[in-house]
Formats: C-alpha cells, structure tokens, sequence
C-alpha cells in the first residue's frame, strides 16, 4: 500500500475500514479468540461449522477513532485505544448484530 495515499485519509468511515484491514487489527482478533477459548462471550456458542465468532470491540473503533484524534493510519497504529484486548470480546455472528458497537451498515433488511 503507498503509506502516502493512506495517510491522507479524510473521512472516519473510510479509516475505520482501512483499520479492519491492518495486520494490527489481525493480531488484536486473535488475541481475543484466544483469551476467550474462541467462545461466544454472550450466549456460549463456539467456532464451528454452523457458527461464526467475531471478534468485537465493545467501545466501537470509529468512537475510538474520534476519541483519540486518529485522523492516518500510522496514528492507528500507535494508539493504544484500538488494539486493547480488554476492549474486545468474542460474540457470535447472531449476538454481534445485537450489539450497539455492530456496524450499522452490515445488518441486513430483515
């Protein structure tokens, strides 16, 4: 990725979704999967077939974004905010959709 081109970022949505893409964000999804056992932290369930675990931030990452005045991605990189595993829980797909951190913009007309 040309770090220049990505350093001028102006909206937060387009920062947010550039931040899911970050090795970062990799790294801090696993490390919650792994704390907690790749289990549903709501309602149990666990990675398999017919489940799907996500990793959430409970503070969502574009208040974390505006909270800590992150406007590039290298000052993604650096704040601390974003990849604290203890802002972070693992839920099934069907528990993520019900919280207030789910993006908006992925839950389906139902």
């Amino acid at each position: 990725m040309n770090s220049k081109r990505l350093d001028k970022v102006v909206s937060v949505s387009n920062l947010v979704r550039l931040i899911r893409r970050m090795d970062e964000y990799e790294i801090w999804k696993r490390a919650v999967f792994v704390r907690d056992r790749f289990t549903c932290q709501q309602c149990g369930a666990r990675n398999g077939r017919r489940r799907v675990i996500e990793a959430d931030h409970i503070v969502s990452i574009t208040l974390l974004v505006r909270e800590n005045k992150v406007n590039s991605i290298e000052s993604a990189r650096v704040c601390n905010a974003l990849w604290d595993v203890n802002n972070g829980r693992t839920l099934c797909h069907s528990c993520h959709e019900q919280t207030e951190s789910y993006p908006l913009r992925f839950i389906q007309n139902r």
